[in-house]
């Protein structure tokens, strides 16, 4: 008989999930606890937070976003001078986004927090589904993954202005950021800026990233252990994404050699570079931080709305 393996931390309990970057295993229970602590962890290495913050968490309805509010709920106990709102943003994607929203409005009442959700058809005037469809994108050369990622942030950042909050939490993993580095070089930016650290910049709201250490299929796990839902759906335009190929790529290769993510990641933040933010440039129509006099998101509102009319 071969040796049976225990939990690392309890020492006792049936092992769930071997973490093989780290050599660590880990029982449910554990597992669980151990991802509350380790979001904890990332708070207070990058100083995340404030003991009186107004969060507002972005959550889409998926299970990242989801995993994130359960678990900045249970930290937020801990802090009676802070507070937490959810906002939604609603893209107009039938079936994929209806679902989500459906799933964030069930899952966070449950939780007992604000919450707020907002749609591009009342902020621009149209859906990400009738920019698609009229080929508007296609005429701007703009892939769908691209305009919905920039309004998606535009309409984040008014919902969390409207209401009140000091920081934006994003579930942004470890996979996501290291993707989105990798895919800002492969553009030709090689001017990287912290994504997910909070910089203070008056008028600005910083935004976050408490899951920046998780890797994705930790998400995944503690999301299935905690029974939180799963979308049915996908969304119809990620195979057209630049993302869902780089994904694709990081994945396998994290698979083969463990522990690729975490030396991308400090590769990556060896690199940094003054962002635009801290150059004092801010959008002419908006006065949101931009390296541009007018930023890509009141850009592309003008001219999908002018197209959109037409």
């Amino acid at each position: 008989m071969g040796m049976v393996v225990k939990c690392t931390f309890c020492g006792t309990s049936e092992v769930v999930y071997v973490r093989r970057y780290s050599g660590e295993t880990l029982c449910r229970r554990c597992f669980l606890e151990n991802m509350v602590e380790r979001v904890k962890a990332t708070i207070s290495k990058y100083e995340l937070l404030n003991p009186f913050d107004r969060i507002a968490v972005a959550v889409s309805g998926g299970k990242d976003s989801l995993s994130l509010l359960k678990i900045l709920v249970r930290i937020e106990r801990d802090f009676p001078r802070a507070s937490l709102v959810a906002i939604t943003v609603d893209e107009g994607i039938p079936l994929y986004r209806d679902e989500a929203v459906e799933n964030a409005v069930r899952f966070i009442s449950e939780l007992g927090v604000e919450h707020r959700v907002v749609s591009f058809k009342e902020l621009y005037g149209f859906t990400l589904t009738e920019v698609v469809e009229s080929n508007v994108s296609r005429s701007l050369n703009l892939q769908p993954c691209t305009i919905c990622g920039i309004l998606r942030r535009r309409a984040l950042t008014v919902a969390a202005k409207e209401c009140g909050a000091s920081v934006i939490a994003t579930a942004h993993t470890l996979d996501d950021i290291v993707q989105t580095y990798l895919m800002n070089i492969l553009r030709g930016d090689t001017r990287l800026t912290p994504i997910g650290v909070r910089r203070e910049v008056p008028g600005v709201i910083p935004r976050i990233a408490p899951f920046r250490l998780i890797p994705e299929r930790e998400i995944v796990l503690y999301a299935y252990f905690s029974k939180i839902p799963f979308q049915t759906y996908t969304c119809p335009y990620t195979e057209l994404s630049m993302r869902d190929k780089i994904r694709s790529f990081l994945t396998e290769y994290e698979e083969l050699f463990p522990g690729t993510l975490y030396t991308a990641l400090s590769s990556f933040e060896k690199m940094f570079a003054r962002s635009s933010q801290e150059d004092g440039s801010f959008c002419a129509i908006c006065g949101e931080p931009t390296s541009r006099k007018i930023c890509r998101a009141c850009e592309i509102i003008e001219l999908v709305s002018s197209r959109i009319k037409k």
